[in-house]
C-alpha cells in the first residue's frame, strides 16, 4: 500500500531532473542502488531500491529522476533512461562538487 501513496504522490505533484547513480551495494540476496541528487540548495543521497541490470556499465552515469515536489525523499529513477545532455550533467556536477566542499 505504501508503495501505491508513494508513486501517486509523484504523479499528482511531479517534478524532473537528473540524478548520478552512485553505487551498487550487495545486501544479502538482493542489492541497493544509490543515487545523488540536488533540489532546493539542498543534496540529496538516497537508495533507490534493487540496482539495475548491468549495473557495472551504468555506475556514475546519469538518469532521470521524478519526485515528489511536496516530499523531495520521494523518488523514482528510470535507469532506461540515461541523460547525456553535457549542460545538464555539468550543472549538477558543479553543485555535487561545491556542495562537498562546503560540507568538509
Amino acid at each position: 500500500m505504501k508503495d501505491l501513496n508513494y508513486k501517486k504522490e509523484i504523479n499528482e505533484h511531479p517534478g524532473q531532473t537528473i540524478c548520478r547513480y552512485t553505487l551498487c551495494k550487495p545486501a544479502g540476496r538482493s542489492s541497493d542502488a544509490y543515487v545523488k541528487y540536488y533540489l532546493d540548495n539542498k543534496l540529496y543521497r538516497r537508495n533507490v531500491g534493487a540496482c539495475p541490470d548491468n549495473s557495472g556499465f551504468k555506475l556514475n552515469k546519469y538518469f532521470v529522476l521524478k519526485y515528489s515536489t511536496i516530499d523531495h525523499n520521494k523518488i523514482l529513477v528510470d535507469f532506461s533512461r540515461e541523460v547525456t545532455d553535457s549542460i545538464l550533467i555539468k550543472e549538477l556536477e558543479t553543485k555535487l562538487e561545491f556542495k562537498y566542499w562546503l560540507d568538509h
